[in-house]
Order: C-alpha cells, then sequence, then structure tokens
C-alpha cells in the first residue's frame, strides 16, 4: 500500500496499483511492478537451488534453537536460522549419484567473533560423548573463561542431539548423553561445537567440526 509523505501535496512512497513509487538519491520515481508468468517452469539451476533448499531445510529443521544462537550475530538484517541455511546451502551440500549430502568438515553450527574452539577432540564413555578442548587462560582465553558451549552430535539422519548451554570454556570439557534408541551401535556420529557469550553480548564463535565417531 503506498502512502503519501509530507501532506497531500508530498511525494508518494510504496505501491499503488501496478506501480511502485520509490525515492534514489533525493530524486522521486515510480516504476512499474515486473509481470510474473506464474506457468513458466523452473530452470534447471531453480531446481537444483530448490533441492538444495529443502535438504538442507530438513537438516536445520532439528536444530533452529541451536542455529539461531550460533549465527545471531552472524549478518545483519537477517536470522540466526536463515544465516546458517545461507551458510550451509553454499559451502556444506555436495551432490553425488546417490543425491545431495551434507559435507561434513564444512558443516557449520555457529558463525562469529569470538575465539573458536582449540584442538577440539571427542570420544564416547558408556551413554557420554565426552567434548574435549585446549584451554590456554595466560595467553587467549582468560576474558572469555565464561563463554559456553554449543555442541551437537548428528548422524544428518535421525534427530540429533545437541546443547546450547553447556559447560564453561574454561573447564576444558563438557559431554552429551547418548539417547540409545536414536543411535545404535555402529552409526557413525559427527561432533560439532562453538563458544557463545554469557555477556549479553549475543557473540559466538566459529563452530568447529570435531570430528567422526562410530556408536560402540
Amino acid at each position: 500500500m503506498g502512502r503519501v509523505i509530507n501532506g497531500a501535496n508530498g511525494a508518494i512512497s510504496g505501491k499503488v496499483g501496478s506501480v511502485v513509487f520509490c525515492k534514489w538519491k533525493n530524486i522521486d520515481y515510480v516504476r512499474g511492478l515486473p509481470r510474473i508468468n506464474r506457468n513458466r517452469k523452473a530452470t534447471e539451476e531453480q531446481g537444483k537451488q530448490r533441492s538444495k533448499f529443502g535438504y538442507m531445510q530438513d537438516i536445520l529443521g532439528s536444530i533452529v534453537p541451536l542455529v539461531r544462537l550460533g549465527f545471531m550475530n552472524y549478518a545483519p538484517n537477517r536470522t540466526g536460522h536463515n544465516s546458517a541455511m545461507s551458510h550451509n546451502i553454499k559451502h556444506a551440500i555436495t551432490e553425488t549419484e546417490a543425491g545431495l549430502r551434507v559435507i561434513p568438515e564444512n558443516f557449520m553450527i555457529s558463525g562469529g567473533i569470538l575465539p573458536a574452539p582449540r584442538e577440539a577432540s571427542i570420544s564416547q564413555e558408556g551413554n557420554d560423548f565426552i567434548f574435549k578442548w585446549a584451554y590456554d587462560a595466560i595467553n587467549v582465553d582468560r576474558s572469555h573463561a565464561g563463554d559456553r558451549t554449543l555442541l551437537l552430535i548428528t548422524d544428518f539422519k535421525e534427530s540429533p542431539n545437541y546443547t546450547k548451554s553447556g559447560g564453561f570454556r574454561d573447564q576444558g570439557e563438557d559431554r552429551l548423553t547418548m539417547f540409545r534408541e536414536k543411535y545404535r551401535s555402529g552409526t557413525i556420529l559427527h561432533g560439532y561445537m562453538a563458544f557463545f557469550a554469557t555477556d549479553g553480548s549475543n557473540n559466538s564463535s566459529n563452530s568447529v567440526y570435531v570430528g567422526s565417531i562410530e556408536v560402540k
């Protein structure tokens, strides 16, 4: 809907019927709306992009609260979920003869300016997955000791397991409990971790791919 600026004699802004009133460098102008051909078929490239979008939407759909935090400040005027979709569609999907698949090393759950986890590793103890990382209070991490972990384990098929408010950076270790009804012995899982600030800034770190692990 168009609106009149500065009274009845002012400029019009917005859409009126089939035209749009705009301003560029203090010049008022009007342009017509593009004609939409609803019968036009999508190109092959458009079809591929839609397939990638749907594929990644299915993967991120079950971890939306996690990526909303992880990518909260990643890009201005975008939600964390939208930023996660954009990054992972562009960098973490490949086409194979069997169809689309995730590139685990390129998949990310977080992006930001905080120091990322260093020397991260994952192991299994009973029903728990143990995440470990290096903590250097003197040279790097003292001002970020209170950052909390974002953790994810997933096979990109079943419902993933994650936490968006885990242990503190200065602990050097955190864990996720595995649900046996989700993952059977022999399942290959992929681990990811990042840090999220607790100072109210909503800043996060880039996530790191901790590696793959076979369920015992």
